[in-house]
C-alpha cells in the first residue's frame, strides 16, 4: 500500500516557521524571560495515515490505481492484439491493411503513453487536495490543542525539523482523536 505522505513545499515552510520561531524565542530568553517555553511535537505523516479522513483518502487513492491499472492492461491488451494481427497478416494482408494496422498500433501505444500521464497528473492532483483537506481539518484542532495545552510551539516532528524528541511531547495519538472527531462532527 502506498503511503501518503506531506508535500516538500508543507516542510519548507515547517523549517522557516520554526527557524523565525526558534529566532523569536532564544531573542526573548536573552531579554531575561524566565517563563519556560512549552514546545510538543506531532507527527503528520503518521496523523494522515492514522487519522479516519487520512484513511479515506488512501483507500479512494487505491481504488484509483487500481481502475487505472485495469484501464490501462485493457489498452495494452487492445494494442498487443493489433500488433498480433500485423504479425499474423505480415504475408497475406496487403499494404493497405498492413499500413492501417500498423497506424492503429501507433495510435494505441500513443493512447497508453497519454493514459499513463493523465492518469499520473489526476492521481497527484487527487493526492494534492486531498491532503489540502486534511490541513484545513488540522488547522482548528492545532489551535484548540495549542490553547488548552498552552504550547508556544508545536513542530512536525520529521528528519531536518526535530532532531530528538521524548515520547512524552508527541501529542501525535491526541492529534489523530481530535482530527476524527473533528471530521465526525461536521458530517454530521
Amino acid at each position: 500500500m502506498n503511503r501518503v505522505s506531506i508535500a516538500p513545499e508543507a516542510r519548507k515552510a515547517s523549517v522557516t516557521l520554526i527557524a523565525v520561531a526558534l529566532l523569536g524565542v532564544s531573542l526573548a530568553t536573552g531579554a531575561g524571560a524566565q517563563e519556560a517555553i512549552n514546545i510538543v511535537v506531532v507527527d503528520l505523516e503518521r496523523v494522515v495515515a492514522q487519522s479516519a479522513a487520512g484513511k479515506a483518502l488512501q483507500e479512494q487513492l487505491v481504488k484509483f490505481q487500481e481502475d487505472v491499472k485495469a484501464e490501462g492492461e485493457a489498452k495494452a491488451a487492445a494494442a498487443r492484439d493489433i500488433r498480433q494481427r500485423i504479425a499474423d497478416g505480415a504475408n497475406s494482408l496487403s499494404e493497405d491493411k498492413l499500413n492501417q494496422l500498423q497506424k492503429d498500433y501507433e495510435d494505441a501505444t500513443i493512447d497508453i503513453r497519454r493514459f499513463q500521464d493523465d492518469k499520473q497528473r489526476e492521481g497527484q492532483k487527487m493526492q494534492t487536495e486531498g491532503l489540502r483537506e486534511i490541513e484545513k481539518q488540522l488547522q482548528p484542532v492545532f489551535e484548540k490543542i495549542r490553547e488548552e495545552g498552552g504550547y508556544d510551539l508545536i513542530l512536525n516532528n520529521v528528519a531536518g525539523v526535530v532532531v530528538m524528541a521524548n515520547d512524552k511531547v508527541d501529542i501525535t495519538p491526541l492529534v489523530v482523536e481530535r482530527l476524527n472527531a473533528a471530521v465526525a462532527a461536521a458530517g454530521n
